[in-house]
């Protein structure tokens, strides 16, 4: 199956926009660890939206889902 990946921030330096694909049955878990080889990026975990909608790591995924990857987000 095929999923459209856009990463923002640090995760931008190791994850390209475009369309990945992916096992079937695969979930956010197995996406994140089949981009960065793991969970985390430089100890960051990203925060995960698919179909704008926060997701969980064991949110399944479809074909044609819009999956975005970016840090926690911080401020004041």
């Amino acid at each position: 199956m095929k999923v459209n990946v856009r990463a923002y921030s640090l995760f931008s330096e190791i994850i390209r926009d475009g369309v990945v694909e992916i096992n079937d049955y695969s979930t956010v878990k197995d996406l994140i660890e089949v981009l960065l080889g793991g969970l985390e990026y430089r100890g960051i975990t990203p925060i995960v939206f698919v179909n704008k909608e926060k997701a969980g790591l064991d949110r399944a995924l479809r074909d044609g889902d819009e999956v975005i990857l970016a840090p926690p987000f911080s401020g004041g």
